[in-house]
């Protein structure tokens, strides 16, 4: 009998017929249910901070958006713009201002090379491929990027002119970034400050699920160490309020906001102003934090659920991963370099994952172990068949 017989007969439930999907970090229907119940109650703003919603202007974004981006990315009203709905966008559109016009102290070559911690979030690998733009990997230590590994590239490496970071329940590993691993990596970046970007998406600004660490505001920590022109931080409310119509945040120097403007002024006549005057009337009604409390008591239980169920196997060696305090993910490490095969005979049985490599550059994981998880679209009965399918077969394959 081979393994996928043997599953099933385990598992009597698999039918061959619905197929369960862990690939992607959405939120739950459940979670957007929460903001169109209070969404209901608004009445739809023409008009806001004395700006007529309705029409072109104001690529800055609205004032109140603005304090709003400031608020979730704890940056300055003065250096935050609140814009579209995808801070990926953002981020390639800064990609594309530093390669075709340059920053004050920030620009890309088809040279040049991007140090990129890994295991990661693959849309950013594949925007950097998409630019041609060469990715560096270096692993993580317990609070944030290996410090050690940078060190050695920025001795040994040439053309080195970018990081690319989630500093908050980073995706996937679920790494929460030090004060003193930040200032760290900072002053190793303080030499190449004539020419280098610091991408740090804060997806996950304030997405705890567990107690973790405050961190003192990036920019603050920059500002200190003189790399206010090379740091562009962005995030977004779409895992907050609605994923697919959320706005997006931009905070980085005023000479980097000039520049980014004069670029964005070839794409776009402004932002859509309507939305962002829904999500200020939205938050004038809930507050950011009972807003994250609701949504906690939706993805938390599932969380504890995937750790239910694979702790026991993590105990007995076959599987490593940290326990993540927020954040959309799970890291899996398999025990033995079979990722590859544990992702097919999953999808054999119905459960969808990323393939192997995936939150690596290039597609390619050198050890063939790390498998991520995303745990909170499925409700909570379809999530215990999903990670049940993924612990036996991680039980028979290791």
């Amino acid at each position: 009998m081979n393994i996928l017989e043997h599953i099933k007969q385990e598992l009597p439930w698999l039918d061959g017929n619905t197929v369960y999907d862990l690939t992607r970090g959405k939120p739950a229907p459940e979670q957007l249910d929460i903001t169109e119940n209070y969404y209901s109650k608004l009445s739809t703003p023409y008009e806001l901070d004395g700006i007529d919603l309705r029409n072109y202007g104001n690529p800055e974004g609205l004032p109140s958006a603005r304090e709003l981006g400031s608020k979730i990315l704890k940056t300055n009203f003065d250096e935050t713009h609140a814009l579209d709905n995808s801070s990926l966008t953002l981020m390639h559109q800064i990609i594309s201002c530093a390669f075709f016009l340059g920053f004050k102290s920030a620009k890309l070559y088809g040279h040049s090379k991007i140090i990129c911690p890994v295991p990661g979030y693959d849309r950013h690998f594949k925007l950097l491929e998409n630019f041609g733009i060469e990715m560096i990997t270096v692993p993580f230590q317990k609070d944030g990027p290996d410090l050690n590994a940078i060190e050695d590239l920025i001795n040994f490496e040439s053309n080195i002119h970018g990081i690319v970071c989630v500093p908050r329940h980073s995706n996937p590993t679920g790494h929460t970034f030090s004060d003193d691993n930040v200032e760290q990596l900072f002053k190793l970046i303080e030499p190449l400050k004539e020419n280098f970007s610091i991408f740090w998406d804060n997806a996950y600004a304030c997405h705890d699920i567990e107690d973790t660490i405050q961190q003192t505001p990036a920019d603050q920590i920059a500002k200190k160490i003189g790399l206010e022109n090379n740091l562009f931080q962005v995030g977004s409310t779409s895992k907050i309020t609605l994923a697919g119509s959320g706005i997006s945040f931009i905070s980085s120097s005023a000479d980097n906001l000039s520049k980014f403007i004069d670029f964005r002024n070839a794409i776009t006549p402004g932002p859509n102003k309507m939305n962002q005057g829904m999500h200020v009337k939205y938050f004038e009604l809930v507050s950011i934090e009972k807003q994250m409390s609701e949504l906690k008591k939706i993805i938390k239980p599932k969380f504890e659920l995937v750790d239910h169920i694979l702790e026991p196997i993590k105990d007995t060696g076959l599987c490593f991963y940290e326990k993540p305090t927020g954040g959309y993910f799970y890291s899996i490490d398999s025990a033995k370099s079979n990722a590859d095969e544990v992702v097919q005979t999953c999808s054999q049985l119905g459960l969808k994952l990323l393939p192997m490599g995936s939150c690596f550059p290039y597609g390619v994981d050198p050890d063939k172990k790390n498998i991520r998880l995303a745990p909170t679209f499925p409700d909570l009965a379809s999530l215990e068949r999903c990670v049940t399918i993924f612990k036996n077969v991680l039980k028979y394959l290791n």
